[in-house]
């Protein structure tokens, strides 16, 4: 069975372990961040439903609450090193030092770890692993070209962006209560939660996407027990994605989980496309996944 987290584990393994360059340390575990949603995602209900009260005050502690938890996800994620190491390593390749281009590969992969939930693990691992081969051989075209898509495959900007817009949106409802305007404090948090399923929703189709690519391998290679496994991880993350995601994106979302569940209901006795069915549908998910906004 294909597990994320252990193809996270062996691709930090495959960069650091070979050359002895340390890795930059995680500040986090992607357990550590999902009971930090977790919490955040109680302290969140807990405020909306204060706020339907007469209290303002208890509902400015849940809100600060949930501020603080915010803070302590983008701090430990190491979302903002990930991105400047990006950043960095278009910068050395663009200026020709591709040494130290690879490095920041290496360093981005290194942070990657933590937020293995958000990460498309095969694009990640195989495009990381090609920026490399071309700074070693001073390609810099090819190397800023599977940078690109290493950076997508974890779309840090997203992240942050939907970090900063549930921020934004918390310091709003904490003004309203100042002013006793609990109907507007209940506009505001219903941003907040908008703002915060974004984050899910990344992690969502990144997960799906993943899970549908290797679906269709492990089809294609008849190995229907381990395929259906990972058709299954995909029809969760579709169905919370639909959820939790915006609304013009559901039609989208919820037609390729039909498509996708009739091909887990035959897997027994797949089609002779279906495993490219599988690939188209993990393209699919994978175009809607980049039209995020940053």
């Amino acid at each position: 069975m294909v597990n994320q987290r252990v193809v996270a584990v062996l691709l930090a393994a495959v960069l650091f372990g070979a050359t002895g360059s340390p890795a930059a340390a995680a500040p986090a575990t992607p357990a550590a961040l999902r009971s930090i949603l977790d919490k955040t995602d109680g302290a969140l209900s807990q405020a909306g439903k204060a706020v339907g009260g007469k209290d303002p005050g208890k509902v400015s502690l849940y809100l600060q609450r949930v501020d603080d938890l915010l803070v302590s996800f983008q701090e430990s994620s190491g979302l903002e090193d990930l991105a400047r190491a990006f950043d960095e390593g278009r910068s050395a390749a663009r200026g020709s030092d591709l040494a130290a281009a690879a490095a920041a590969v290496r360093r981005a992969s290194g942070l990657m770890s933590a937020v293995s939930d958000y990460v498309v693990l095969r694009q990640a691992a195989e495009t990381s692993r090609s920026a490399l081969r071309a700074a070693e051989v001073k390609d810099g075209t090819a190397f800023l070209e599977a940078l690109d898509r290493f950076d997508a495959s974890i779309l840090a900007p997203v992240l942050l962006a939907r970090l900063r817009e549930a921020r934004a949106a918390v310091a709003r409802a904490r003004q309203a209560m100042i002013h006793n305007n609990m109907q507007d404090g209940r506009a505001r948090i219903a941003e907040a939660r908008r703002a915060f399923n974004g984050l899910a929703y990344a992690g969502a189709l990144s997960r799906s996407a993943f899970s549908l690519t290797i679906g269709a391998e492990l089809l294609e290679g008849d190995s229907v027990i381990t395929a259906r496994d990972q058709m299954q991880k995909a029809l969760r993350d579709l169905k919370l994605a639909a959820e939790v995601g915006p609304d013009d994106t559901r039609p989208a979302l919820e037609e390729a989980r039909a498509q996708a569940f009739e091909i887990w209901k035959r897997s027994g006795r797949a089609a002779a496309g279906d495993p490219g069915r599988l690939a188209d549908l993990a393209r699919t998910i994978d175009a809607i996944r980049m039209k995020q906004p940053r």
